[in-house]
């Protein structure tokens, strides 16, 4: 169990205080984070009907306070999100498609240190495709991993990554990788909440599984936001940001204030992340319970 003064205050005080008033711009992961169980927005943690994440979000606009998901989402997805919830931007496949405004389709592909010709035509995804690695993944660990279908959507629809689900190790995926041809990562995206269908998946009793990214080299959410800040000439200091995976720690460099919700803690490498990162505040509460008092605690800020 980490210190208590690890955890996010109802009301803050002090230096971090005065780095919550400072904010205008939230990147937010989602699935984890922001939504309820099934990716829900109008239940809490326990599966409760709940208005508590639509009214913290009024609350937000009220207080000039932009949210950006930040996911691992694709464009169709991120897309519906952002314009049922009142949204105008959004960084979508782990920092790979930014979406600077919707309403003006204003947005770009950033693919970090992987070589990308944008007249190639090819989208990123595709180009990953041609070197055939995504068919040996899928060959190697039948039952173990699979394509993510993107909540039945397919994942035909991404652009930049690859999105797999499943439990297979990690060191043996990021080997091969390395022999095919192009500058890629591996990318843990998180524990799954639910397995939606089709699926072709028989793991473990007991393994949850993990959401998975094959995704350009460097390409995370934290260089994505620094990436979005430039183009929109956003002062880091005016930004937090909040998650609960591993690839949302990559976020915290870049921003003002990061935050945890509370059930990150159970990730086997928090405890080394709280200790390398002393800044980083866990909200108290599982996924969206634990955002919307970040939230809460945020706009109490701005008095």
């Amino acid at each position: 169990m980490p210190e208590q003064n690890v955890f996010l205050p109802e009301v803050a005080t002090g230096e971090l205080r005065e780095r919550l008033a400072k904010v205008r711009y939230v990147f937010s992961d989602l699935d984890g984070t922001m939504y309820g169980p099934g990716s829900c927005a109008l239940l809490n943690a326990a599966g409760e009907h709940s208005l508590s994440f639509v009214s913290v979000l009024v609350e937000l606009k009220r207080a000039g306070i932009e949210v950006i998901p930040c996911s691992g989402r694709n464009r169709s997805m991120l897309h519906e999100d952002s314009r049922l919830l009142g949204l105008k931007s959004y960084i979508g496949e782990m920092g790979g498609i930014i979406m600077l405004d919707r309403s003006k389709d204003e947005w770009e592909y950033f693919t970090a240190d992987m070589a990308y010709d944008s007249d190639c035509g090819l989208t990123p995804h595709e180009a990953i495709e041609q070197t055939g690695v995504c068919d040996e993944f899928v060959g190697r660990w039948p039952g173990l991993l699979e394509y993510h279908n993107d909540m039945s959507t397919g994942y035909k629809h991404r652009e930049v990554t690859v999105g797999l689900r499943g439990e297979i190790p990690d060191e043996e995926a990021r080997a091969l990788l390395d022999g095919c041809g192009l500058d890629l990562d591996w990318a843990d995206n998180g524990y799954l909440n639910y397995i939606s269908a089709p699926t072709t998946l028989k793991l473990p009793e007991g393994v949850p599984g993990r959401a998975f990214n094959i995704m350009p080299k460097g390409l995370d959410k934290g260089r994505a936001i620094k990436r979005f800040c430039e183009l929109k000439g956003i002062d880091p200091a005016e930004t937090l940001a909040i998650g609960d995976a591993t690839s949302d720690y990559l976020m915290a460099d870049y921003v003002g204030v990061f935050l945890l919700v509370e059930n990150a803690l159970h990730n086997s490498d928090a405890e080394e992340f709280l200790a390398s990162h002393p800044e980083v505040r866990v909200a108290r509460g599982r996924i969206v319970d634990g955002w919307v008092r970040a939230m809460r605690t945020l706009v109490e800020a701005q008095d």
